[in-house]
């Protein structure tokens, strides 16, 4: 059995032995007394002290129910005191927010070699990474994974640069497989991208104490899920299950959470997440209703148990390698950077000495600063700031721009996000209850594919996953077979067209970028488009610029660019861009104006229509049509609905095959009033016209009354007239 079923297996067994455990525990947050849901009172006694500072006794007496302005509590003492009595619980002192951040710095992102995420892990020393075992399964394992530290937008919404390092398994690492354990510790190698230390980013000793959490209790989760930027989870989460080696607790992650630091409200380590799975709804002390996941974290008092074991026959290098990751910082949970190193966000790290002597350091804003130890700083020229506002590009081909816009204008303001591993493509599985595959090539389709330069074992080498879409590409034409792209409209982000930013949207020039995966030549670039006389074709999108822009303005933004790449750019004649209504606006139609898709949630197949005649223009031929199919849910039922549009009349009657010769016909002719054909089709028919195959979806057309082999075609008049 795969590590990951194991794992999977083992944890719904365990969650299901503690269903009564977990009963009682909710029961006490619902009815508003969280001290209630620990049956444990030597620990509730523990963990008031940890919290207060106060004996033995005064904390009996908390525990008790007596008020606690007999003891003169305040600040975050009283605070948490509150919390963990299910008093104010909303109130968090400013501190809080310190620490959350010390906490945040030391969480890091595990990456294969081609920078495809696999998960989160933690700094735990200045030396040691703490992450899953099935993440990093055996040293030979971590040689070929890195962690990238950083990895996370700033107050702007623009990333960090980002610091990489590689593993060192013979220096240290240790892991244990037990699903009930799946753990791994290894040692961090050397710096191969950015300018941080290790020692800034501090890190997340381990404890073994009892005092660290009760159930019933909130718990914080810092974690990059499905690989996207740093995200912290905090508030409503709780803890509702303790095993001996396990903790469950409610809160929402994602697949690339894994690995993932769970914290108490003091910001120390209380577990290792590893798994997650959909739970039910919970309600709320305050009558509210929230959906949560049940997950299961490995305990952090486990793990230390374990190293215990597990140390005694290492070398005496490995167990002073150790140490530090075993030694409690105090009343907090993390160790802040080190002094040895200034951190780019505060300077001089908190507890720093002063030095005694000239220091020199470079700002983030291109100031020189000297301590001496009187601080001065002043900016030599106009040099520009240095590591600010964007991240370094991952190794390997970048996204490459190859002009302005046709007409000349200056540049949008699109940025690629270059690390291609962190997009998951098309997912088929996007509307709930149905498995809608992407279409397959036949045998002659393939040979003429696109394939990645670099495709991982096992990945499909023809699909290019961006955010929330895919594109299979047709190498020999220079565009694609098609695209899939998931919609949801619940979660719409409105893009700015100029900025790129999720703002009203607004027209600007455009700058379209080339796709490093593929060759150069399996794909159109600027030149098929520059210097048009007069201008006739458009870069047409076949995912619409504004689809796949949903979810969080992180992801939207990316979306937003994705759609810019060549691979999704046909040659669309100008006037069938703007005038084909039922083409371009019938995910537009189905969300927003019909409320036909439940849940509001839709999938689009699109691509151009292949001819061997087509009309050849520069270094392209032309599609004279393209097709679309949308899918979506009615009622229980899967519905497919195909329209199918053509640009043939619109075609002028010869294409130069020279740049900088003019198009027959001279100058555009603005009045032209030519219709543009729209038809309502079948997903047979564009399996005909295309030869691509859509398998089981032809059974669910909207079309209905025509074979599944071939069908006629009805000219469009209006949207009422797909049948929905």
């Amino acid at each position: 059995m795969k590590t990951r079923d194991r794992i999977a297996e083992a944890t719904r067994r365990r969650l299901q032995q503690a269903a009564s455990q977990r009963k009682l525990v909710l029961k006490a947050i619902r009815e508003g007394h969280p001290l209630d849901a620990e049956t444990d009172e030597d620990r509730k006694l523990k963990r008031i002290q940890a919290i207060t500072g106060m004996d033995s006794e005064a904390a009996r007496r908390i525990i008790q129910g007596e008020d606690l302005q007999v003891f003169g509590l305040t600040g975050e003492a009283r605070a948490g005191a509150e919390r963990i009595l299910g008093k104010k619980t909303d109130f968090m002192g400013v501190s809080w927010i310190d620490s959350a951040r010390g906490g945040a710095n030391a969480v890091g992102r595990v990456v294969e070699g081609t920078l495809k995420p696999l998960g989160s892990g933690v700094l735990i020393s200045h030396r040691l990474f703490l992450t899953n075992n099935h993440l990093i399964e055996d040293a030979q394992a971590a040689r070929e994974l890195f962690v990238e530290l950083d990895y996370e937008l700033d107050a702007n919404g623009q990333p960090r640069p980002l610091t990489r390092y590689t593993f060192d398994p013979d220096s240290f690492f240790l892991t244990s497989p037990q699903d009930d354990l799946d753990f791994t510790i290894v040692a961090l190698g050397k710096r191969v991208l950015g300018r941080r230390e290790v020692s800034e980013f501090g890190y997340c000793p381990l404890f073994a104490t009892a005092d660290r959490h009760l159930l019933g209790e909130f718990v914080n989760i810092v974690q990059h899920p499905e690989g996207d930027y740093k995200q912290v989870v905090i508030r409503e989460n709780r803890l509702v299950t303790r095993l001996d080696t396990v903790l469950h607790y409610m809160a929402d992650t994602l697949p690339g959470s894994s690995g993932s630091p769970v914290f108490n409200d003091q910001w120390a380590l209380v577990a290792l997440h590893h798994w997650g799975t959909p739970f039910r709804e919970v309600t709320l002390p305050t009558g509210a209703r929230i959906r949560k996941d049940l997950n299961e974290g490995i305990r952090i008092s486990a793990i230390v148990r374990t190293l215990q074991d597990m140390m005694q026959d290492r070398s005496p290098e490995e167990r002073r390698l150790l140490q530090p990751a075993l030694r409690s910082p105090g009343r907090g949970g993390v160790r802040r950077a080190a002094a040895t190193g200034p951190s780019e966000r505060t300077g001089v790290a908190p507890g720093a000495a002063k030095s005694p002597g000239p220091a020199t350091r470079l700002q983030p804003d291109g100031a020189v600063t000297w301590t001496i130890p009187l601080e001065l700083s002043m900016r030599l020229g106009a040099s520009p700031p240095v590591g600010i506002a964007s991240r370094p590009p991952a190794p390997g081909p970048k996204p490459r721009p190859t002009s302005r816009d046709a007409d000349g204008a200056g540049e949008a303001l699109v940025r690629i996000d270059t690390n291609y591993a962190n997009r998951r493509g098309y997912d088929p599985d996007f509307l709930k209850g149905f498995h809608v595959e992407l279409p397959r090539l036949s045998a002659a389709m393939r040979k003429q594919a696109a394939r990645k330069l670099r495709a991982a074992k096992g990945e499909d080498p023809f699909e290019l996953k961006y955010q929330h879409f895919s594109v299979v590409m047709n190498a020999k034409r220079r565009m694609a077979f098609f695209t899939a792209c998931n919609i949801d409209g619940s979660t719409w982000v409105n893009i700015n067209r100029a900025s790129g930013e999720p703002r009203e949207a607004a027209e600007a020039a455009e700058v379209w970028f080339e796709d490093p995966r593929i060759s150069p030549d399996a794909q159109s670039n600027q030149d098929l488009y520059d210097r048009q006389r007069p201008r006739t074709f458009d870069r047409g999108h076949l995912v619409r610029r504004q689809d796949p822009t949903w979810g969080t303005s992180t992801r939207a933004q990316r979306a937003n660019a994705d759609t810019f790449h060549f691979t999704n750019c046909t040659p669309q004649v100008s006037r069938f861009n703007q005038r084909a209504q039922y083409w371009q606006g019938i995910e537009r139609w189905l969300l927003e104006d019909n409320a036909v898709a439940d849940r509001e949630r839709i999938i689009v197949f699109t691509g151009p229509v292949f001819g061997g005649d087509d009309p050849k223009y520069r270094s392209v031929q032309v599609p004279r049509s393209f097709w679309k199919i949308v899918v979506f849910v009615q009622g229980d039922q899967l519905r497919a609905t195909a329209v199918r549009a053509s640009q043939e009349a619109l075609l002028p009657r010869r294409l130069p095959e020279r740049m900088g010769e003019s198009l027959d016909g001279g100058a555009e002719d603005l009045s032209d009033t030519t219709e543009i054909h729209e038809y309502r089709s079948t997903v047979a028919e564009i399996e005909r016209l295309t030869g691509l195959n859509f398998g089981p979806l032809r059974r669910h057309d909207t079309n209905a009354g025509n074979s599944e082999s071939r069908s006629r075609e009805r000219e469009l008049h209006g949207f009422d007239e797909l049948g929905l």
